[in-house]
């Protein structure tokens, strides 16, 4: 998947106290390690991490909508720069 595809939600999750079955998010990053998806759900401005199988893909395969092309470009992974 590309950073900013849309995708909904297909399972009931308690994402801070709304149920996000059904809702719109913003696919982020695939974490290699845990095989799950970072999404931002724009409905409560909450992340969630989710399976594959929690998902559905909205749009075509690599099809970015405008609203999530901005939000995209805004964020990027967290970078340490203190020193251990």
């Amino acid at each position: 998947m590309k950073r900013g595809e849309a995708i909904r939600c297909i399972v009931d999750y308690d994402l801070f106290g709304t149920n996000i079955n059904g809702e719109e998010g913003c696919f982020v990053k695939l974490d290699e390690i845990s095989k799950k998806s970072l999404v931002w759900f724009p409905c409560n401005g909450e992340w969630a991490e989710l399976r594959e199988d929690q998902f559905d893909l909205i749009n075509k395969p690599g099809h970015i909508s405008l609203k999530y092309k901005d939000f995209v470009s805004h964020i990027k992974t967290l970078e340490y720069s203190f020193p251990t």
